[in-house]
């Protein structure tokens, strides 16, 4: 009987990659799949969201299994190859991080992998440029609708300023600047908060400054959209694939200047309110919900019924 083993790499810090592996085994299993995770000995399964998904040690690896490798693990695929295992590969990475991490060994070694799973439609087309050889599946990934929602909101905004401190610093000191009335927005940084933390944090807040840098979708600021908080700053590429003007007041990347103005835009929304914050909200949600939990559900459920049929063991 086959099983879908999926390769972790754990760290200390906090991984929106770990967060898509872990809910593809645990809803392959839910689905009635048979699933786990291979990790290293010696690397601890992440402690910053909550989740139900069996480990396995490398000893425990069957020649009938189906080996899912991440883009930033592709050493692995030597292993693979060793153990004669057939061999997905789980992409994530946009193209700069494809570039500057996976790609090379990807292109020399095209023949040890079956397919390529994508996490968007977006990244799927830069994928078929990359590999126009190889088969690719497309299981986006989402803002869970079961955690991310909208809650009592307060005057403040969130941020999660990881992947460009200096943009933060910059965009919160030029909307004082040029408008003083942001100075009265109180803000909550995330670093290195669990997905729990996340939740309540985006449920609360009104606005969310989104500094998403170089992605392949943007997970971060589609939980804020799945929170009800008004939106304003980058959509680091990978954001375009939902990024409206209806939706959020987007600019080009790395323009602090425009993203300072840009926040002020959300911050007189919310303090409008009436109708047109509604219309914004009700947009929000909207978009939130074509990157649902439900439809990655489905789409998982649909693509590993047609890769790997036998490793489905009930209804």
């Amino acid at each position: 009987m086959s099983r879908i083993v999926y390769l972790l790499l754990t760290n200390a810090g906090v991984a929106g990659g770990q967060k898509v592996i872990l809910r593809h085994v645990e809803t392959l299993i839910e689905l009635g799949f048979d699933a786990a995770v291979l990790t290293a000995d010696d690397m601890k399964p992440p402690q910053w969201l909550r989740h139900e998904t069996p480990y396995i040690a490398a000893p425990d690896l069957r020649a009938s299994d189906i080996f899912v490798v991440p883009d930033d693990g592709v050493p692995a695929l030597g292993f693979a190859l060793e153990r004669g295992l057939r061999t997905v590969v789980l992409c994530q990475s946009s193209a700069p991080y494809l570039a500057a991490g996976g790609l090379k060994t990807l292109v020399e070694h095209e023949a040890r992998f079956s397919t390529l799973l994508s996490v968007a439609p977006g990244h799927t087309a830069m994928l078929r440029r990359l590999f126009p050889k190889a088969v690719i599946e497309t299981v986006r990934c989402f803002a869970d609708e079961r955690l991310f929602r909208p809650g009592e909101k307060t005057f403040t905004g969130a941020m999660v300023p990881r992947k460009r401190p200096a943009e933060a610093a910059a965009i919160r000191l030029l909307s004082r600047r040029l408008h003083p009335a942001t100075a009265e927005l109180g803000w909550v940084r995330l670093e290195n908060a669990s997905e729990a933390q996340v939740a309540k944090t985006f449920a609360a807040a009104s606005v969310h400054l989104s500094l998403s840098r170089m992605e392949s979708v943007g997970l971060t600021t589609l939980e804020a959209l799945a929170s009800g908080c008004v939106c304003a700053g980058f959509t680091g590429g990978g954001g375009r694939q939902y990024a409206t003007p209806d939706n959020g007041f987007w600019v080009d990347d790395d323009d602090c200047l425009a993203a300072a103005d840009a926040l002020a835009q959300a911050v007189s929304l919310v303090r409008g309110g009436g109708p047109p914050l509604r219309r914004y909200v009700e947009a929000a949600l909207t978009t939130a919900q074509q990157w649902s939990y439900a439809a990655f559900r489905a789409e998982l459920a649909d693509v590993w019924a047609r890769l790997a049929p036998e490793a489905r063991t009930r209804a």
